[in-house]
């Protein structure tokens, strides 16, 4: 991509933003959804923990799976 499709590119995603303010919800001015923050604030540390967890048990279980190639083993494009 060339420098000047680039800008273009940028300056269409700010115009965007601009226009529709409420599209990306509520967000500081780094871009922390701050919906998300307060839904997690609201939780106890040990609720945040179990959910961490959770989410621990998921990454795992799909990378275990690539791993043993179990998902993946009857699929002739992959192999």
């Amino acid at each position: 991509m060339t420098q000047e499709e680039n800008d273009a590119i940028a300056e269409e995603i700010i115009r965007f933003q601009e226009e529709n303010p409420d599209y990306w919800g509520d967000q500081d001015e780094n871009g922390v959804d701050l919906g998300h923050l307060r839904e997690n604030l609201k939780l106890t540390p040990a609720e945040r923990l179990r959910k961490l967890d959770a989410s621990r048990y998921i990454f795992d279980f799909g990378k275990d799976a690539r791993t043993q190639n179990t998902l993946r083993r009857n699929d002739p494009l992959i192999s």
